[in-house]
């Protein structure tokens, strides 16, 4: 929108220039040279703010992929210590001492 309406008016400005009969052939070529500057930097404006956009679709990609990985490395966190959990109460388990054995009277059955 910048660069349209900068083209139109140094356009505008030019024309108004020599239908006024005060502007030599230097002052035209002197604006048609400011409007060629103007044009080439909001060429270069351009291409700057699509690489930047291309920039950060990059970072966009790079950060959701890195959110995955951290979701799935909370899964294996939860599902280790679940397991580490299961592992311990069976080590306590394993632990207890056994009861004494039971001695029988003569005659008596376990």
């Amino acid at each position: 929108m910048r660069m349209h309406f900068a083209k139109c008016f140094l356009s505008a400005v030019a024309g108004a220039a020599l239908l006024a009969g005060c502007a030599t052939m230097d002052d035209v070529m002197r604006a048609q040279e400011a409007a060629d500057a103007a044009r080439m930097q909001a060429d270069q404006a351009l291409a700057a703010a699509q690489a930047a956009a291309q920039r950060a679709d990059q970072a966009s990609s790079a950060a959701q992929q890195a959110q995955q990985a951290a979701q799935s490395a909370q899964q294996n966190a939860e599902q280790a210590g679940n397991e580490a959990r299961a592992a311990n109460e069976r080590a306590q388990e394993a632990a207890k001492p056994l009861p004494p054995p039971r001695r029988l009277a003569r005659g008596e059955r376990g």
